[in-house]
């Protein structure tokens, strides 16, 4: 599954119409799509024809701590044989406060979005235009980012700060995202649009699609009609635009390695093994931005699922001191449930998926631990 946040704090430069119209266009392929609206202005919820205020339930309730029943299948609306919404409203705004001074409170969404258990392909978030704590929960959950630029002079400032709000969560959480900058709103008739997008390419190299989304008033009447652009009208340049960003965007996941492919010398040393601190359970997987461990001793509570941490090599890992016994358990990484892949004892389960098992003896016995 991957997570992508669409991400500036300008507003007014097309984020969120970049949000629908790539969700849109992604589900057009045939790929699960969660478009997740996490500004409380609920402008991508609207620009689906989605009205906030007529809803129960919405994103609060699945990130507040006074409901702690909400699930995913409480808020989400589906749009399409491909395509779910999670709506917001202006309740969200108060999900700051409310969690102000409370441990764990950037790992909200993250911890959400472990329970989807791989329902989807892909999942977006259209941040709020600002560095707020609903944008560092977005930082936090998602492996990818995406950060549109309007091709004006004001388009390039503010960059230089949320770039460095990245490498602040990089450094804080041992987290490495995959940023991405998009040129948008570019008027190709304008000397100062060509400008700045001869100095993002400068600037940003690989980093910078290829695609660049040029001004359509198409793409305007299509989020006040309530529909993406495909559709509203698929013969515009807008939605050309955002056909070829999507395809882009699953180019990437054809060339990048997104699946765990441990190597077969480093595997082989893997696995969990048992020392005087306690049972380490341990993970080949480079590309990974977060990996968490749960089972059956802590509940399958994803929330209480324990924090492996990398060596710098890829290789991560979680010491837990657990009683003897046999224990089930999965991996999360990035938000994907997975079994252990450098651990060949599984166990079928009632939901068509594999949990991994291990068994602790006790200390005084020779050889402490099967697994």
């Amino acid at each position: 599954m991957r997570t992508i946040a669409v991400i500036n704090q300008k507003g007014g430069c097309g984020k969120t119409v970049t949000a629908i119209n790539l969700s849109a266009c992604l589900a057009e392929q045939s790929q699960s799509v969660l478009l997740i609206d996490l500004d409380p202005q609920g402008h991508a919820s609207l620009g689906l024809g989605v009205q906030p205020d007529e809803i129960d339930r919405n994103l609060y309730h699945l990130l507040s701590e006074h409901h702690p029943e909400a699930t995913w299948k409480d808020i989400r609306i589906g749009l399409g044989p491909d395509l779910d919404v999670a709506p917001s409203g202006l309740m969200l705004a108060a999900v700051e406060q409310e969690l102000s001074g409370h441990p764990g409170r950037e790992d909200r969404l993250l911890i959400a979005l472990a329970r989807l258990d791989r329902e989807y392909d892909y999942v977006i978030v259209d941040c709020p235009p600002s560095l707020g704590l609903l944008t560092f929960n977005a930082l936090r959950a998602c492996r990818e980012i995406i950060v549109p630029v309007e091709t004006s002079f004001f388009g390039l400032h503010g960059l230089a700060k949320l770039s460095e709000t990245i490498q602040l969560v990089d450094e804080r959480f041992g987290q490495r995202k995959h940023v991405r900058v998009l040129a948008i709103i570019f008027d190709r008739r304008t000397r100062i649009a060509n400008e700045v997008l001869a100095e993002l390419k400068t600037h940003f190299g690989d980093a910078l699609y290829r695609t660049v989304i040029g001004i359509n008033v198409r793409l305007r009447e299509a989020t006040g009609f309530g529909q993406p652009i495909c559709q509203y009208d698929r013969h515009c340049a807008g939605y050309r635009d955002y056909a070829a960003l999507a395809e882009e965007v699953l180019d990437e996941a054809r060339d990048r390695q997104y699946q765990i492919r441990p190597a077969a010398a480093e595997a082989e040393s893997l696995g969990p093994c048992w020392s005087d601190q306690g049972l380490t359970f341990r993970l080949l997987a480079p590309q990974a931005s977060q990996v968490l461990v749960t089972g059956d001793f802590n509940d399958w509570q994803p929330d209480r699922a324990a924090h492996l941490d990398p060596d710098g090599r890829g290789v991560w890992s979680a010491v837990l001191n657990l009683q003897p016994g046999r224990y089930q358990y999965r991996f999360i990484v990035d938000g994907r449930w997975m079994e252990d892949p450098h651990n060949n004892r599984t166990i079928d389960t009632p939901y068509g998926v594999k949990n991994s098992v291990v068994d602790v003896h006790p200390p005084e016995e020779n050889g402490s631990i099967e697994g």
